[in-house]
């Protein structure tokens, strides 16, 4: 598939549309590798999985269609840092014919509804992965704000935007118009944040519309970072 297609299917764009195979293909890089996501990108058909996903035990990455296999061990080789994992008991049984969903080839990109722990715990789990996953479609984030509170305290998430006010006006107007349209997708709980640069650092407070307050920083200025958090 085509980078471009699997950006607007995924609303992830790669620096790279090429995976370095080695430290000296990726030392010698000269763009780093990065990622930008489009976080509340509305999607039709997400996959919600419903159990936590794996974690490689050494970096941190999650159980996904590139790692290898090992069926018969019932192992698992994480694609970034080659580190060999087991399986739980819960995926007792996996096989080439039973696969988890995540291991889906059409499945790059999915949503875990976290707290389950491990597939038992779904009665279907035991005898098909397929059928468990596929019935397990839930609305994702980004298509309807949750009623759930974020972290509890009834506020969030938090968005900060950062313009580059180095460009004509013609494309500020652009991405001012841009910006209005993705904050009024927003769920009402989030905290929005705004910081404008150029020569200066604009810190905008968005706390309340009567006045307009802005917090000012020359671009010449030093600042430890006792001040700066200060």
């Amino acid at each position: 598939m085509d980078f471009v297609e699997l950006e607007a299917i995924e609303g992830l764009r790669w620096s790279w549309n090429s995976w370095p195979v080695s430290k000296s293909e990726a030392s010698g890089l000269i763009i780093p590798l990065s990622i930008m996501c489009t976080p509340l990108m509305h999607f039709n058909e997400l996959p919600v999985l419903p159990y936590d996903p794996l974690i490689c035990t050494q970096c941190g990455a999650v159980l996904n269609p590139y790692a290898r296999v090992d069926y018969q061990s019932r192992i698992w080789v994480c694609p970034f840092c080659y580190r060999k994992n087991p399986f739980p008991k819960s995926y007792l049984g996996i096989n080439e014919n039973n696969i988890p969903a995540e291991l889906f080839p059409t499945y790059s990109t999915v949503e875990y509804h976290l707290g389950k722990r491990g597939l038992a715990q779904n009665p279907n789990s035991s005898s098909n992965f397929g059928n468990m996953s596929l019935s397990s479609k839930m609305p994702s984030f980004s298509s309807t704000p949750s009623s759930l509170d974020w972290a509890g305290y009834g506020i969030g998430p938090a968005f900060v935007f950062v313009v580059d006010a180095c460009t004509s006006d013609e494309e500020l107007g652009v991405v001012k118009n841009e910006l209005l349209h993705v904050i009024a997708q927003l769920p009402e709980t989030a905290l929005v944040g705004l910081v404008v640069f150029d020569s200066m650092v604009r810190v905008y407070d968005l706390g309340f519309g009567e006045c307009c307050r802005v917090v000012m920083f020359h671009g010449e200025r030093e600042l430890s970072s006792e001040q700066g958090n200060n």
